[in-house]
């Protein structure tokens, strides 16, 4: 009885053995595949701007009582597509990864000791079939910039920001910002809303904040 249950557990082994040898090479197979998916350079979009836009929409941005140092570090514009003209989803995650927005860098100018200027396109990307599923169609997300002051820049930046539907949006931070990690990073400061800045600040306090707008306006040619 004893040799029949060694020969069983032995004649196991093998078949274990056996299996694990023919699955190998499958597993090496799909190996480059298991390890790349997560770290996979991912092409970027090919959209291209409009050759000829018309649809000029200005942006300004106007601080109040800011530090003096304050300047206007970049700006942007992020498109989405509108319609239905995406390739599937091809990844294990099951995410789009860009292609379904795309943005665009806006040129902001001091215009006055207080107000930065620039211009951008609703139009600025052309309708083009880039999937071969039919034209893709544009749509303006929100456009937004970033301000800086040369004292807080090593640490945070002030972010604001709106859709077209909005046309402007206005926000509250602290003149004594303070770095919210000492881990080196940068990270945006906290730009209270009107309605949160009225709650949350006393009255006596409100001196101590600074604010800044951004509004979007069509421009008539």
């Amino acid at each position: 009885m004893l040799d029949l249950l060694m020969m069983e557990l032995e004649g196991n082994r093998i078949s274990a053995r056996i299996v694990s040898r023919a699955l190998c090479p499958l597993l090496l197979a799909l190996l480059p595949l298991l390890t790349g998916c997560g770290t996979k350079e991912r092409t970027p979009p090919p959209y291209e701007l409009n050759p000829s836009p018309k649809e000029a929409v200005e942006v300004i941005v106007t601080t109040h009582d800011a530090p003096e140092d304050i300047y206007a570090a970049g700006a942007w514009v992020t498109y989405r597509i509108a319609n239905d003209c995406l390739p599937p989803i091809d990844n294990f995650e099951g995410v789009r990864y860009g292609t379904d927005k795309h943005t665009l860098d806006i040129t902001l100018q001091r215009v006055g000791p207080t107000t930065f200027k620039g211009t951008f396109f609703r139009d600025g990307l052309a309708e083009k079939d880039y999937f071969g599923r039919g034209p893709c169609r544009w749509a303006v997300a929100l456009a937004g910039a970033n301000l800086e002051t040369k004292a807080t820049r090593s640490f945070t930046y002030f972010s604001i920001s709106a859709t077209t539907e909005e046309a402007s949006a206005i926000r509250y931070s602290s003149r004594t910002v303070r770095p919210q990690s000492e881990d080196g990073e940068v990270y945006p400061a906290d730009g209270m809303p009107p309605s949160r800045f009225i709650k949350d600040v006393p009255m006596a306090e409100r001196g101590n904040y600074f604010s800044y707008e951004i509004t979007l306006t069509p421009r008539k040619e």
